[in-house]
């Protein structure tokens, strides 16, 4: 059975091999080839925290999600799960225990990017009570966000 779990160092080729196959065919722009590639994720995973889902721990990620907090605001930056694992409600249970974690931080809310060709994910964030707050014609996305509210049911301060 599946878990989720923080990330460990073995974790970064299937990282890779997940933004690789699943984000890189959905953008816009131009990446770079395997080597770069590799490194230009490492780089990033170092500012923030991930959180993988895995058959064990040391067992390759089945799917992930990449999050900074930024202030009060938990910053969503990549999220990707194997299409064989696709539809099994993995995202969103990613989606829950990052907003939890940010939530943890004292996050009021979150925010995210979605490139504006990628509709299925922009489906799967609206379902997540995400809003769609501006076009970003320059980046080629949209930026969405959504307040987060504590377990207690109060309502987050700015929102």
């Amino acid at each position: 059975m599946a878990v989720i779990r923080w990330k460990n160092p073995r974790d970064t080729p299937g990282i890779v091999r997940l933004v690789r196959t699943q984000l890189v065919p959905l953008s816009p722009w131009h990446h770079p080839g395997d080597s770069r590639l590799y490194g230009e994720v490492v780089r990033r995973l170092r500012e923030g925290e991930t959180l993988v889902v895995s058959q064990g721990r040391r067992s390759q990620p089945l799917a992930f999600l990449h999050l900074i907090v930024r202030g009060t605001t938990l910053f969503i930056d990549l999220l990707a799960v194997d299409p064989a694992y696709q539809n099994r409600h993995w995202g969103t249970a990613l989606m829950r225990r990052a907003e939890e974690y940010g939530l943890s931080k004292g996050c009021t809310g979150a925010m995210l990017y979605v490139d504006e060709d990628n509709d299925r994910a922009h489906g799967f964030y609206r379902r997540l009570g995400y809003r769609t707050v501006r076009h970003i014609k320059e980046l080629r996305c949209y930026q969405l966000e959504k307040p987060l509210y504590p377990a207690s049911g109060g309502w987050p301060m700015g929102w």
